[in-house]
């Protein structure tokens, strides 16, 4: 398995994923969401992740990842601790612990 590294941003390691070089696994909690893609998006997703050889919502979680690494960067501190906040009620939405996998681990 690749490990991530913290001068591997989450972009290379999705790029690295997709390319066959690497993998990724997490576990985690499922919440059940409903959400409205734009027709281009959705393409974009199912594609990355036939090619990357997951499940579509491994997928989506590895792009949220992309993005909220991406945005870390942009926020104070204080905004980021903000957002790490997880309250009782977050936490008995998550119905069940999971595992997915992604790409290629060795």
């Amino acid at each position: 398995m690749t490990k991530y590294s913290e001068d591997i941003s989450k972009a290379k390691q999705l790029a690295s994923i997709l390319s066959g070089k690497a993998g990724s696994s997490f576990r985690g909690a499922t919440v059940q969401r409903s959400h409205r893609f734009p027709l281009y998006y959705f393409a974009l997703i199912e594609n990355m992740a036939k090619i990357a050889d997951c499940s579509v919502s491994s997928m989506i979680n590895q792009i949220i990842e992309v993005g909220v690494d991406a945005m870390y960067k942009e926020l104070s501190p204080e905004m980021v601790q903000k957002i790490h906040t997880l309250t009782e009620e977050q936490i008995k939405l998550a119905d069940k612990t999971i595992s997915e996998t992604s790409g290629k681990l060795d």
